[in-house]
């Protein structure tokens, strides 16, 4: 975000929303033809004493958006639920293609995630119980999962981070 004067054929741009819209802004700039994009965060909770998984805005109340620097500026300027665009001097600030990829890279990986089940056979990939397998009973907090494993001809309930586990 270091240049805001020499601007190239086509780059990113930060947008500010109005407050909560941030879909309705993605949603209508992508029907007009622009390349917008919001990262998200999948955010694991427990409702009802149920392990649930929501997508959450990164940046709340900004998105990225693609446009030629002869683009219509006033199309989406004027988009439902677009605030600004964010700029120095008057002038749009671009974001770097670097930036965006990486964010997008990020997005998709914390994506591919996984919501274990009770009963779930899962590995210990880290810790001091590494490398042994266990049985998935429940979460225990946000970040934690209650296990049953096999220890000395036993079943035992062991609680650890949720980040400890692999399927």
């Amino acid at each position: 975000m270091d240049k805001c004067v020499a601007m190239p054929d086509i780059a990113w741009y930060l947008i500010q929303c109005k407050p909560r819209q941030d879909g309705r802004a993605l949603e209508h700039l992508s029907r007009q033809g622009f390349e917008c994009f919001g990262p998200t965060l999948s955010v694991e909770s427990i409702k009802a004493n149920k392990l649930c998984r929501t997508e959450q805005p990164l940046f709340p109340g900004y998105l990225f958006a693609r446009i030629a620097a002869d683009g219509n500026w006033t199309a989406l300027r004027s988009t439902r639920g677009v605030s600004r665009v964010i700029g120095f001097c008057g002038h749009p600030c671009q974001v770097d293609d670097a930036i965006v990829e990486q964010l997008r890279t990020r997005c998709a990986a914390d994506a591919g995630q996984v919501v274990f089940s009770p009963g779930d056979k899962v590995h210990i990939k880290t810790g001091p119980l590494a490398d042994m397998d266990a049985i998935f009973l429940a979460m225990d907090g946000d970040e934690r999962v209650v296990l049953l494993l096999n220890i000395l001809h036993r079943e035992q309930q062991v609680r650890m981070k949720l980040s400890h586990l692999s399927v």
